[in-house]
């Protein structure tokens, strides 16, 4: 599901003027928001699915963050070492934003920078552009906890209306971004303005809160409709200590939702092809998560034959490790390609660069990321610190003595 995603922002970056894919292309770019609500759904299902845990048992929020970092950052940093090895900054601001980049804190706020030919340039798109998610993520991240303490004694019918509600919300900015309104109602005259917002829209939190929200809700909704208590058999609740899989629970509808859901996509895809067009801000910014939703739900309910017979086969479940890394390094190989045989008019590097990305993001997974996810788990295992760990055991006590002194 992973990579289903992340081939087609990748098909929608390098060939959105491609004859017979350009009509389609800009749908592909909406697969963004299904990287938010897949971290949503997966993080708040391993909150929700057991007990609480409190007081020492409990691991900080600068502990739990350090953890997820330890899955994505390796990939993330060697992205950003690539790219600036063979396109560094070329700009003063440039550079000043790459100490943001590799602290992931390129997305957070949409810093801009007018250039002397009037255009702008927006730090979460610099370097390696593709990686301004992460940064996203990582402010959700930090959110995860009290949401899914919000959830866990909530109804179904709360978290449906959530969810509704979270789709709903994408419409504002659809008001705001489409045909540069907030520009209009600001008095902003100049194209920096609007630029700015833009970014802020498209690459900053402000942009995807409601989509990892909805990715929570969901998780609470798969909990109430697919799972039941392993001890009384009844329906889970927040004191249920284990679960089961209950698929046969489940409504019809998300049994079979990855059929549905992709059945949806292909009707908006080749039935109202223009939708994307007169509703792109609606679409990219959570507008898909009806259909995501769906898919998200049958591939966790595992009874989908989409789920059974493809998603759960052998190439995809290695495509789906690599999606991330796929992700992440798609300009970075097509940079190296463009400077060495060219790209524009050179259809052979185009018709071959997606299988070597492939093989390239498969390389990079396997050994380097790997390799280090995998040392990290074993310093954890053995208790061994870094610098990194002795910090936040000090910041952890400092925060202890001061709520005790309180």
């Amino acid at each position: 599901m992973r990579w289903v995603a992340s081939i087609q922002i990748v098909l929608y970056h390098m060939y959105p003027h491609a004859e017979g894919f350009k009509r389609y292309a800009g749908w592909c770019a909406t697969w963004t928001q299904l990287f938010f609500l897949l971290s949503g759904f997966v993080l708040a299902y391993a909150e929700l699915s057991k007990p609480p845990k409190t007081g020492n048992a409990r691991p900080s929020i600068l502990r739990y963050i350090r953890r997820r970092l330890t899955v994505i950052y390796p990939a993330f940093f060697l992205s950003l070492l690539l790219k600036v090895t063979y396109a560094p900054g070329r700009s003063a601001f440039e550079w000043a934003m790459l100490p943001l980049h590799g602290l992931l804190l390129q997305s957070w706020f949409p810093i801009c920078h007018a250039t002397q030919s009037g255009h702008a340039t927006c730090s979460p798109w610099l370097f390696n552009g593709e990686a301004w998610f992460l940064s996203v993520l990582l402010v959700f991240w930090f959110t995860l906890r009290p949401l899914a303490e919000l959830f866990r004694r909530r109804s179904l019918c709360f978290s449906a209306f959530s969810l509704l509600a979270c789709w709903l919300f994408s419409l504002v900015f659809h008001v705001l971004g489409s045909q540069n309104r907030l520009a209009g109602w600001l008095g902003c005259t100049d194209s920096f303005c609007p630029m700015v917002i833009m970014v802020a829209i498209r690459s900053t939190p402000l942009g995807y809160f409601h989509v990892f929200v909805a990715g929570v809700a969901a998780a609470r909704i798969f909990l109430l409709t697919a799972m039941r208590d392993a001890e009384t058999g009844g329906r889970v609740s927040a004191d249920t200590r284990r679960i089961v899989l209950a698929a046969e629970r489940a409504p019809l509808l998300l049994r079979f939702g990855c059929c549905c859901g992709y059945l949806c996509y292909a009707a908006l895809l080749f039935l109202a092809t223009s939708w994307i067009g007169s509703y792109y801000y609606f679409f990219h910014n959570g507008g898909m998560m009806p259909v995501m939703v769906l898919i998200l739900l049958g591939a966790a309910i595992g009874t989908d034959p989409v789920t059974t017979w493809v998603f759960r086969s052998k190439p995809m479940l290695v495509l789906g490790r690599i999606s991330y890394m796929q992700y992440l390094m798609q300009h970075v190989l097509q940079g190296w390609i463009r400077r060495a045989f060219g790209w524009q008019d050179n259809a052979v590097a185009q018709a071959i660069f997606v299988p070597c990305l492939i093989l390239f993001s498969y390389c990079c997974q396997r050994w380097v990321e790997r390799p280090y996810t995998e040392y990290q788990r074993f310093r954890q295992d053995k208790g061994i610190k870094g610098f990194e760990d002795r910090g936040i055991d000090w910041f952890d006590r400092k925060m202890r003595k001061a709520q005790a002194d309180a």
